[in-house]
């Protein structure tokens, strides 16, 4: 088991710049010496796989030639064989002609064939001269400019010139993403800081550079697996359908990040369908969500960086549905079925990126043999270590499918664990705001308390919510309002026809269902029809089936429209009080459809519940109550903490 980590090994110090002692110096200085690669952790289902040398195809050694026709084609021009940069980390020393600085921060930088650039923080990134790449992205003159976001928990990307006297520009941005790091420390020392009053990013020497206390590393990437990228990129046809099978931590989400920016650097691509069915770490959603993504721009930051929505013209989110948990243990049926259902709405005139989750053994191996199945994939890669019956049985099923195998990647530690990248990237998903026209991402500064919410009823003639359905545990009736205050759920359009005559009940409130303490009067009450049943404070739900579970909605006729905070509930006015990253007008039109809650097995907010004391810095103050959450007594080094108090989940 690995060592527990103190707070500030975590989230590190948002006051007092990080210090180290002479003889620690003395180590960092004379380990830069000899390293002569640097590493990054990432998230729990990542590897670190080097975008710095991967470009769509490989360099064709034409270095003179800047005003040829394939300079305008990048996908022309880049590439007949394999080339890895000389250098790991090299950003070209200020006062040799190779940077000029600009008066607003803007930084120009020459660069030779293979020399690279790291940087760390936000950034727009141009090329005004020759081809570079960066994560797999082949980038030209003729490329509009790209957004990076390269936080020091993940490794960073890496800019490779291709071309003698490539030239790019690296400029200072006006994001919004810090505003986070005032609701939650887990945002807190992520983004490399600089005295330059007007500069997003900062470059780097070597990874002992600037005062975060997470090692700078870059992203590597071993000749096999570039490889297998450029022969997937280049010789594969645009209606193939690629899914990558490994455990966790071996690098699936990674590698389907460069694959997608190699292929949308295409010119003969207009767009990449990504089917997202990891629900622990999903890439473009929160977690407990299947979608449908197309994308249409290059993914370059972690996945909390850039969220889908309906809105976006760069993520745009085609379908999801929900399974209201991490991991599809308790109904692997239901998301085999969700995933059949999302593919069917995927167009085959564009090749098809399926995230899978890392779950490669018992039942999740029989999960993934059905998807491979269901899903027509066309190309498997194989991450090791696998199980040598799964693979066997892989190619047994999918005989018209090309396999790749790559090589067993060393271990490496994580900045964050598992469930803070989750929290992390559900926070980011509740903050976020799509811009109507423009592609640019902002994010509210606002905490989840101070929110105006959206006031939805449950009960009555022009009920908004028709029924509250619970995935895996089911709560007692009499508990159901206690379980869901101060919950994550999803909200799923329903089907009109199928609310009608599947889910249609009365709406009144005196066929209720007996609690345990009602009287014998009460107790023989006529239930509704349909499947709904309502609590003593007139919540619609549905009631488990004999063996104890409740069936899941059926994904043909609803899909999920978004998460949702249930802040409080009014008995009094039947009314539901929640919390959604949706605009105005997109709740708007969901006013007079019939929307269904699920709740299920989502990680609790508590995120959520902390965020004004983050904002109003009062962290260490005396405030002893709080909804949801209890003050617990100061205890070793760590001092008070704020803890979840669990609603009860009587059977």
């Amino acid at each position: 088991m690995a060592p527990k980590r103190n707070a500030q090994e975590a989230f590190g110090n948002s006051v007092v710049p990080h210090q180290i002692s002479a003889f620690a110096a003395a180590r960092l200085a004379k380990q830069s010496k000899h390293v002569a690669a640097y590493q990054e952790p990432l998230e729990d289902d990542e590897r670190l796989h080097g975008a710095a040398s991967l470009a769509q195809v490989p360099y064709d050694g034409n270095h003179g030639d800047t005003s040829s026709d394939a300079e305008s084609e990048p996908g022309n021009s880049v590439l007949t064989s394999t080339l890895r940069p000389t250098t790991i980390i090299h950003s070209p020393a200020y006062g040799k002609g190779a940077v000029e600085e600009g008066p607003d921060g803007r930084l120009t930088i020459t660069l030779r064939s293979n020399e690279t650039a790291a940087y760390v923080g936000e950034y727009d990134l141009r090329v005004l001269e020759g081809v570079a790449t960066i994560y797999g992205a082949v980038l030209a003159p003729t490329s509009s400019p790209r957004r990076v976001y390269a936080p020091s928990t993940h490794a960073l990307p890496v800019v490779v010139g291709r071309r003698d006297g490539t030239v790019v520009q690296i400029s200072h941005v006006q994001s919004t993403i810090r505003v986070l790091e005032k609701l939650s420390p887990l945002f807190r020392n992520i983004w490399r800081r600089e005295d330059h009053p007007t500069r997003t990013f900062q470059p780097l020497q070597s990874p002992a550079d600037g005062d975060s206390q997470h090692s700078l590393l870059p992203l590597e990437i071993d000749q096999r697996t570039e490889t297998v990228l450029s022969r997937l990129s280049t010789e594969v046809d645009s209606t193939a359908r690629f899914m990558a099978v490994g455990a966790k931590s071996s690098g699936k989400s990674t590698f389907n990040r460069i694959l997608c920016n190699a292929l949308i650097s295409k010119p003969s691509l207009q767009k990449i369908l990504y089917l997202d069915l990891d629900p622990g770490q999903p890439e473009f959603g929160p977690s407990g969500q299947l979608s449908l993504v197309e994308v249409t721009a290059p993914i370059l930051g972690p996945p909390f960086t850039h969220p889908s929505s309906a809105r976006s013209p760069n993520y745009s989110l085609l379908r999801a549905h929900t399974i209201a948990a991490t991991s599809f243990k308790d109904d692997p049926a239901h998301y085999v079925a969700c995933a059949t259902e999302l593919v069917q709405h995927a167009d085959r005139q564009y090749p098809l990126i399926v995230n899978s989750c890392g779950w490669v053994s018992g039942l999740g191996a029989s999960v993934l043999h059905d998807l491979t199945q269901a899903l027509s994939i066309t190309q498997v890669v194989l991450l090791e270590p696998l199980d040598a019956g799964l693979t066997a049985a892989l190619q047994t099923s999918c005989t018209d499918a090309t396999f790749h195998r790559l090589p067993r990647q060393p271990a490496r530690p994580t900045a964050r664990t598992p469930a803070e990248s989750r929290g992390m990237q559900t926070m980011a998903y509740f903050h976020h705001r799509a811009a109507k026209v423009t592609s640019e991402l902002r994010w509210s500064s606002k905490a989840i308390s101070s929110r105006r919410p959206w006031l939805v009823s449950y009960d009555g003639p022009h009920a908004g919510i028709q029924a509250i359905i619970s995935y895996g545990t089911q709560p007692h009736p009499d508990f159901l309002a206690e379980t869901l205050d101060g919950s994550l759920v999803a909200l799923v359009r329903l089907d009109a026809q199928y609310e009608r005559e599947v889910l249609s009940s009365s709406h009144h409130t005196a066929t209720s269902e007996p609690s345990a303490d009602d009287s014998s009067e009460s107790a023989t009450t006529a239930p509704p029809s349909g499947l709904i049943k309502r609590t003593k404070d007139g919540l619609p739900y549905i009631p488990p089936t004999t063996s104890g579970a409740t069936a899941p909605l059926d994904p043909r006729f609803g899909e999920c429209v978004s998460l949702a905070l249930i802040r409080g509930i009014d008995t009094h006015d039947k009314v539901l009080q929640l919390v959604t990253p949706l605009s105005e007008s997109q709740v708007a039109a969901l006013m007079d459809q019939p929307l269904a809650i699920v709740r299920g097995s989502f990680d609790a907010p508590e995120w959520a519940y902390l965020e004004d004391l983050h904002l109003n810095g009062r962290e260490s103050g005396m405030e002893t109550e709080r909804p949801w959450v209890s003050r617990t007594e100061a205890v070793g080094i760590e001092g008070a903490v704020w803890r979840l108090r669990h609603p009860p989940l009587a059977g």
